[in-house]
């Protein structure tokens, strides 16, 4: 299966085969764990409660108008819970199905960037298996949906940059996904794309190349599709939409850290070098590969900084930023799968061509050590934990399957078969999501609240508030629908706010508790040991009921 096979297949095979396994490796079997907080059950309750009030248009929590991000995603969810209903597979529909058309618009962008098919397929594979890739097409957020239409629109204006003769309408639809962009998160959705396209252009001494009507024409169109919603949603809420949506969703992240230790310099570097996991050795040879490719000023530079370029833009503008998580530096992925992808096809036609590639088979042997490593370190933590992984099977069927891959890996590195070498990185991941599987009944109660909000529900039928910790408060919400309140006690308030009582003093939790006769609370444990103190001495009985996965069912009685 050499760079010849490639050759000779259509695209619409070589395309056919990447669907079929970015489905297997995004979508299939997505609906194995329920819902987990905080984040999922945020955005699919906002969509739930947008279809009770009938709000296509505004996005709402604990039934308040909430603008954490702008509509598109949301009624996205919304038409999903339409189609599926409230399920797992419905709420992550979406994030997959976007993963798979990313992985089919990286193959395009591949391939009109180099017009070589096996690197094309490539940097298809590498992307729809890496870790972070796969986490996000299997998350309920907005980020998946937002990276694609950045991806799409970038490569909307590299189509229209390689073949002039669709100039205009590349243009066109570079400013029309832009917008789409923009609705699905805000304003990164036009800044990142025409970042990208400035910095290679200055690169390339080519501005001139916007000096047409097609640019005027499509900034109009950005402006009519990206602007209505913005002016509609000032029109309704004033200032109120101005000061959450631009103030503190775009411009405070800024200036605040949301997640302060993940606030330094190093971490969009590491995160962009480990996300591609286990492709993230051959950074290494990539990096030597770009060095060449412009001290001796070959062919291939020019597109290489367009990818570039594309990492940057994006880099540039998240970095700063005081508010760091995985999922900002996000867009880049696709830029680097395919300039991996680029640095394997290389070393794959020199080895065609009888030259080494020590610094290729180097990455491979170490990455077989690693595996070993991670199956033997894998026991030993599990053993460790033997209170939480209660059945160790899954635990060595994996680590069985890790050092299999490693062995296979080692050998055919060392048979120069390195085309097949690199079909057994698939394994890696494919062996992720077997362990998640075979581990779902032991993960589910850690990271959902659907099973505690069930045996709630049995012992509780009223609709009186719910007192719960603040990392739970929106799952007890979505798998319960009864109003809420935070207990959080010395603690800061959500950075969107959500408009349900927030107790942060005892005196605050104290009165809330003296509103009715018993309360009923899902809490972690810290909030469990700060009601007992708060309340001892006072006229309440604490009962626990149940506890599953570090939440515990509270019943708290007024007794005085």
């Amino acid at each position: 299966m050499g760079n010849d096979w490639f050759e000779g297949k259509r695209h619409a095979v070589l395309i056919g085969i990447l669907l079929v396994l970015a489905y297997t490796l995004l979508m299939f079997g997505n609906n194995i764990v329920s819902l987990t907080h905080p984040d999922e059950v945020f955005y699919i309750q906002t969509a739930k409660e947008m279809l009770t009030h009938k709000s296509w248009l505004t996005p709402i929590i604990f039934d308040e108008v909430q603008f954490e991000k702008p509509f598109l995603s949301f009624a996205l969810f919304a038409l999903a819970i339409k189609i599926f209903g409230l399920t797992a597979f419905g709420a992550r529909f979406w994030p997959a199905l976007f993963g798979i058309i990313g992985v089919g618009t990286v193959y395009w962008i591949s391939w009109t960037l180099f017009k070589r098919k096996r690197l094309a397929f490539l940097s298809g594979v590498i992307l729809s298996s890496s870790f972070i890739y796969l986490a996000l097409s299997r998350a309920v957020l907005t980020d998946m949906i937002f990276s694609v239409f950045v991806t799409i629109t970038i490569g909307c204006f590299c189509f229209a940059y390689y073949n002039r003769k669709y100039k205009n309408e590349g243009i066109i639809l570079y400013f029309t996904v832009a917008a789409i962009a923009v609705l699905t998160k805000g304003l990164l959705g036009i800044v990142f794309p025409v970042a990208a396209v400035l910095i290679f252009l200055i690169y390339e001494k080519n501005l001139k190349f916007l000096k047409c009507r097609a640019t005027a024409w499509g900034a109009l169109l950005f402006l009519g599709i990206a602007l209505p919603w913005h002016l509609l949603m000032y029109a309704r809420h004033g200032s109120w939409f101005l000061q959450e949506y631009f103030y503190n969703v775009h411009w405070r992240r800024i200036l605040v850290s949301e997640h302060a230790r993940l606030d330094n310099w190093y971490f969009y570097i590491m995160l962009m070098f480990v996300g591609v996991t286990p492709w993230f050795l051959f950074w290494i040879p990539a990096g030597r590969s770009m060095f060449m490719q412009f001290k001796k000023k070959m062919a291939s530079r020019d597109k290489l900084f367009f990818l570039i370029a594309w990492i940057v833009s994006i880099y540039a503008f998240v970095q700063p930023a005081h508010s760091k998580l995985a999922s900002y530096i996000f867009p880049a992925f696709p830029a680097i799968a395919i300039i991996l992808a680029y640095t394997i096809n290389e070393a794959l036609e020199r080895a065609k061509n009888g030259d080494s590639l020590k610094l290729f088979k180097m990455c491979a042997y170490i990455m077989s050590i690693i595996l070993g490593g991670v199956a033997i370190g894998g026991i030993i933590a599990a053993k460790q934990y033997s209170d939480i992984i209660l059945n160790m099977q899954p635990v060595y069927w994996s680590a069985g399957a890790l050092i299999c891959i490693a062995l296979l890996m080692a050998i055919l590195n060392r048979k120069k078969m390195y085309l097949q070498m690199l079909f057994t990185y698939l394994g890696v991941t494919f062996t992720l999501l077997g362990a998640l599987y075979f581990s779902r009944s032991y993960i589910e109660p850690w990271v959902s609240c659907k099973l505690i909000c069930n045996v709630l529900l049995t012992v509780d039928q009223s609709q009186t508030p719910i007192l719960a910790s603040k990392f739970y408060v929106r799952g007890v919400r979505y798998y319960t629908n009864r109003p809420m309140a935070v207990i959080d006690i010395n603690g800061k308030g959500f950075w969107s706010p959500h408009p349900i009582p927030f107790l942060n003093k005892d005196s605050m939790v104290v009165d809330f508790l003296n509103e009715r006769p018993v309360t009923w609370a899902v809490l972690k444990e810290g909030n469990v040991e700060d009601l007992h103190r708060i309340l001892k001495n006072r006229p309440f009985r604490i009962e626990e009921i149940d506890g599953i996965g570090g939440k515990h069912i509270l019943r708290i009685e007024k007794t005085g």
